[in-house]
C-alpha cells in the first residue's frame, strides 16, 4: 500500500499511543490493531487514515513488549547450504515473499556446508525466540537437530528427515523423467554428473534415474560418472568423461548449475549442445532459460515448496506446545519435466 501524507494537525501533546493513533484517525483502537496486524481487510480510505495517523504521531509498535505479551515473536529463521547455488536464492525468496504475507520476518542464515556452523546457527535461532525454522539441512546423518526434541516447530524442506516434518519434491520421480526423456530421444551411452549420493535427495534422483535406466536393460558406465559438490567445479570436470570410447552421447547433471558449467566447458572443448551431447539438468533455476538453445531440465515446484513449508511451520506453531506430539507429515512435490532444447537425437555414428 503506498504511504499517504501525513495529516498536518496532531494536537497539543498528543502521545504516539494506539488510542490516540485511533482518535486522529477517526476509527477504533480495535481498527488500528487489525491493520497493524494485518488481521482483518480494511476498507482502503480507512487505511490510509489509518497510516496517515501513524506518519502524524511517528507511532512505532513496541516489539519486545507485544512479543512478550503474545509469546510470539512474528520471526522464522530459514537455514540453507549456501547462497552461491542458484535454487536455494529462488526458494529463500519465495519464502521470504510468503512470510512477508502472512506477517512474519524472515532471519536467513547460511551454514555453508559445514555441520558445526549449521548446528550453532539452529542454536542462535532458537536463543532469538524465533515462533519457528525451516531448515535444508547439509546431510542427514550430521544434521543433530533433526534428532533431538526441538524447543521450537522445526519444518525441513528440499530434502527429507526420517521422523521430522518436511516439504520436499519428489525426486525418484524426477529422476525417473530426465532418464526416460534421454532414451525416448534415443540415447543409450548416457553420463552422470552426480552430487553427492549421501544426500538424499541427490540419491533419490539417482535411484530413480537407474531404475529406469536398468528397465532397459542399460547403466551408466563406471567411466561416465563423476561425483562431487552440486557446484560449477564438478561441471567443468565433464571432460573427464571423454577420455575413453565409447563417449556418451548425454550428460544427467543432478541440478542445472552443474549442468551449465558442464555445458560452458563442452562448447569450450568444441562440443555442440545438442548437436554432439545432450544435456539435461535439475532444478529449472532461472538461468537455465536463458541459454541459447534454453536447457532442458526437470523443474521443481518451487514456489509451491516453498508456500507448502511455511504452510506447515506457521500450521505447528498455531498448535503452540501440541507440535512436539504431533505426528511427522512429509510433503512430496511433484516436479515436471521442461522439455527445451540441449536435448536431441544422438549424432550419426552414436557418440560425438
Amino acid at each position: 500500500m503506498q504511504r499517504a501524507e501525513p495529516v498536518s494537525t496532531t494536537g497539543p501533546g498528543m502521545k504516539a499511543t494506539i488510542r490516540n493513533v485511533a482518535k486522529l484517525a477517526g476509527v477504533a483502537p480495535s481498527t488500528v490493531s487489525h491493520y497493524l496486524n494485518r488481521t482483518a481487510q480494511l476498507a482502503p480510505e480507512t487505511a490510509q487514515n489509518v497510516e496517515r495517523a501513524i506518519a502524524a504521531l511517528d507511532y512505532r509498535v513496541n516489539w519486545g513488549a507485544r512479543s512478550l505479551r503474545l509469546k510470539r515473536t512474528h520471526s522464522i529463521g530459514l537455514i540453507i547450504p549456501n547462497i552461491n547455488t542458484p535454487y536455494f536464492g529462488e526458494l529463500a525468496g519465495i519464502i521470504e515473499n510468503v512470510l512477508w504475507d502472512r506477517s512474519y520476518q524472515m532471519l536467513l542464515c547460511i551454514s555453508e556446508r559445514d555441520p558445526e556452523r549449521e548446528l550453532s546457527h539452529f542454536a542462535t535461532l532458537v536463543s532469538r525466540q524465533v515462533d519457528g525454522i525451516l531448515m535444508v539441512y547439509n546431510q542427514e546423518r550430521e544434521n543433530r537437530a533433526a534428532q533431538t526434541k526441538t524447543p521450537v516447530p522445526l519444518v525441513f524442506l528440499d530434502r527429507a528427515v526420517t521422523g521430522a516434518p518436511s516439504v520436499s519434491s519428489d525426486n525418484y520421480l524426477g529422476g525417473k523423467l530426465a532418464a526416460e526423456h534421454l532414451i525416448s530421444s534415443g540415447h543409450r551411452q548416457i553420463a552422470l554428473l552426480s552430487g553427492e549420493p549421501a544426500i538424499r535427495n541427490v540419491a533419490d534422483r539417482l535411484a530413480g534415474f537407474n531404475d529406469v535406466l536398468a528397465r532397459h536393460g542399460l547403466r551408466v558406465l563406471p567411466e561416465h560418472t563423476l561425483e562431487g559438490l552440486q557446484d560449477l567445479e564438478l561441471g567443468s570436470r565433464v571432460g573427464e568423461l571423454f577420455l575413453k570410447r565409447p563417449y556418451p552421447t548425454a550428460v544427467f547433471a543432478t541440478n542445472d548449475i552443474v549442468a551449465i558449467s558442464a555445458w560452458c566447458e563442452l562448447v569450450r572443448r568444441g562440443f555442440r549442445v545438442p548437436g554432439d551431447v545432450s544435456l539435461i539438468g535439475f532444478d529449472d533455476i532461472q538461468m537455465s532459460r536463458f541459454l541459447v538453445p534454453p536447457l532442458t531440465t526437470v523443474a521443481q515446484a518451487a514456489p509451491r515448496i516453498g508456500r507448502e513449508a511455511v504452510e506447515l511451520l506457521v500450521d505447528l506453531i498455531n498448535r503452540k506446545d501440541q507440535f512436539v506430539n504431533a505426528a511427522p507429515t512429509h510433503v512430496k512435490v511433484a516436479p515436471a519435466l521442461m522439455v527445451r532444447g540441449s536435448v536431441a537425437a544422438p549424432p550419426e555414428g552414436g557418440e560425438p
